[in-house]
């Protein structure tokens, strides 16, 4: 994929993630405060942009990437979690809050993008292995044409057990 496919890319997942977490935002601002005379802070909604560009790079980046898959989920957590806090937590945090509550934000954070890995890792790697087992099948049997199943002859036996063998087979 060329450099202007990835820019393309993030740009439009920027503005996707933008607006899903602009409308989020406006829900949560309805449900919880229930004086709607004042707005949302200008700055609140204004740092959703960088929230939005760091965490698209890091999904495009995750998926796209050409990386070892330990050094695609370090690279995604190191985005995820910096944007998340440096651009939601950080401006907005109330006033008297201490070093400890957002130290205590971030290994919130971490355990919950652990988890979340951790389900989409497992997921990936049980459909990676589906279709590597498919992909590998090789039939036993034979049809003719009258499409009746016959058995393959014996004359490469030896050949036969080592493919059907090396199907199960780390690779």
């Amino acid at each position: 994929m060329s450099t202007r496919e990835y820019i393309k890319k993030i740009c439009n997942h920027t503005g996707i993630y933008f607006t899903v977490a602009t409308l989020l935002l406006i829900l949560f601002y309805i449900i919880v405060n229930n004086d709607l005379t004042r707005g949302i802070h200008p700055g609140s909604q204004a740092l959703l942009l960088p929230f939005s560009f760091l965490l698209a790079t890091a999904n495009i980046f995750f998926r796209y990437g050409t990386f070892k898959t330990w050094l695609r989920v370090t690279q995604h957590y190191a985005l995820t979690i910096i944007g998340t806090f440096c651009c939601l937590y950080l401006p907005n945090r109330a006033g008297g809050t201490t070093a400890s509550q957002g130290f205590g934000f971030f290994f919130a954070m971490t355990l919950i993008y652990a988890i979340v890995m951790g389900i989409i890792l497992g997921v990936h790697a049980r459909i990676h292995r589906v279709t590597r087992d498919e992909a590998h099948y090789k039939s036993v049997y034979k049809q003719n044409e009258d499409n009746k199943k016959i058995t393959k002859s014996s004359k490469n036996n030896k050949k036969d057990k080592d493919d059907y063998q090396s199907v199960f087979k780390k690779k």
